[in-house]
């Protein structure tokens, strides 16, 4: 695991403005989310189920809305949940915010910013991604799908997950 690990852009309210949802009903307030990244021991003041050894957590008036779970482990950088809260603000967070498009940007940067660390980044094959079709929904498997599609991850079937080599910049 890579105790170091920190967030590139969101300390200002105005980086997540470009991840609201234009035709969202819900009227989102861009002062009221928050981004984090726990290591370790620090997760488990979260109410999400979660698993690797680091998380991203999505907070909407500081209730928990989406999280990222993922290992930091060598060379390789593995994204292995991503998952909505159940948390009084989970709707809002999903019907107003791209959560997915705001967690890949940040994956790109820290990954990026960590290049002495990182080779390659890469994410299980759907049917290996714990609990996913417990869920009984398509859109979460759509999820993970546009996230690889994001940061232009390609299937392998020869690793059975997605990947992609980091280069100078992803």
């Amino acid at each position: 695991m890579k105790e170091n690990l920190k967030l590139i852009n969101p300390v200002e309210p105005v980086y997540y403005e470009r991840f609201i949802n234009p035709n969202n009903q819900i009227k989102i307030d861009v002062s009221r989310i928050d981004l984090s990244l726990l290591c370790g021991e620090e997760r488990k003041v979260l109410k999400t189920p979660i698993t690797g050894d680091s998380s991203l957590i999505l907070r909407y008036q500081e209730k928990e809305g989406a999280v990222m779970s993922m290992n930091t482990v060598d060379e390789e950088f593995s994204i292995l949940q991503l998952q909505g809260a159940k948390s009084k603000v989970s709707y809002k967070v999903s019907t107003g915010i791209d959560w997915i498009n705001l967690f890949s940007n940040q994956v790109s940067e820290i990954v990026s910013s960590n290049q002495e660390y990182f080779r390659l980044i890469s994410m299980p094959s759907l049917d290996r991604i714990e609990g996913l079709y417990d869920t009984g929904t398509e859109m979460a498997a759509r999820r993970y799908v546009r996230f690889a599609n994001i940061l232009g991850m390609k299937f392998s079937r020869e690793n059975d997950k997605y990947v992609k080599e980091v280069t100078k910049k992803i």
